[in-house]
């Protein structure tokens, strides 16, 4: 998934998700003389739905992420997310299961969105090259929504997104650690790595939106980059 539909979910929205009857029903069976046209027919009708269906997830994710901003995580109902979209309540349960799986699905097209930043960025596969490539992406990201970070991290409102975004960054570290030294008593070593470099991440995060700091993502990006590498190039020979 690339950066604008990324983007396209997160950003406030400025228009409601109409629900429409039976939107999330595909055609069970078709009936043509013709079975070619019958299959196109079919294909067509199904890719339709699931335009509707990536619609209606996107409408739930930007008004989950909206109002975030506007009153916390946590003090949040699924019944004000549905009133927000547009969306009735048998069409929410359809596609999620309760508001915490609609946190982690919107966290998971961020997940998407690094890991495809750092890809393009090192031309290889996650973790083949640029040590941290998702860093850059990642300061990119929070220096755009700046309210939607400030309403998460370091607040006890946002505990729960804050720990989520956490396992998300300590995650895309321990892969790289991982495809880079596969010995399994190294283990421990690359989960205590990867929850030091998430960590960190977040601390400066904070410490940057709070203080709003006048410093650039690529500055915030580089510096961090200067401090936490050294720290990993350590972890890396103490396993050798």
């Amino acid at each position: 998934m690339g950066r604008e539909s990324f983007d396209n979910a997160i950003s406030v929205v400025e228009h409601s998700v109409r629900e429409r009857k039976g939107e999330e029903q595909i055609p069970s069976s078709c009936s043509f003389p013709n079975k070619s046209v019958a299959l196109v027919r079919c294909n067509m009708e199904k890719e339709k739905t699931d335009k509707r269906v990536e619609r209606t997830r996107q409408a739930l994710q930007s008004a989950l992420l909206e109002l975030m901003v506007e009153c916390g995580y946590e003090r949040l109902s699924v019944q004000q997310i549905l009133d927000r979209a547009g969306v009735g309540r048998a069409t929410f349960y359809l596609h999620f299961g309760s508001k915490e799986d609609l946190l982690r699905s919107s966290l998971e097209r961020l997940r998407e969105h690094l890991a495809q930043d750092w890809n393009s960025a090192a031309g290889r596969p996650v973790g083949s090259s640029l040590p941290l490539g998702f860093s850059l992406a990642f300061f990119q990201h929070v220096d755009s929504h700046r309210k939607l970070y400030r309403a998460i991290v370091g607040r006890e409102s946002g505990a729960i997104v804050d720990k989520q975004i956490r396992r998300l960054l300590a995650d895309l570290v321990l892969r790289e650690l991982e495809s880079r030294d596969r010995h399994a008593n190294a283990r421990a070593k690359a989960d205590l790595a990867a929850q030091y470099v998430a960590g960190a991440l977040m601390a400066v995060v904070t410490w940057w939106l709070d203080r709003n700091i006048k410093l650039s993502a690529e500055e915030m990006d580089s510096t961090f980059r200067l401090m936490t590498l050294p720290a990993l190039q350590a972890i890396r020979r103490s396993r050798a």
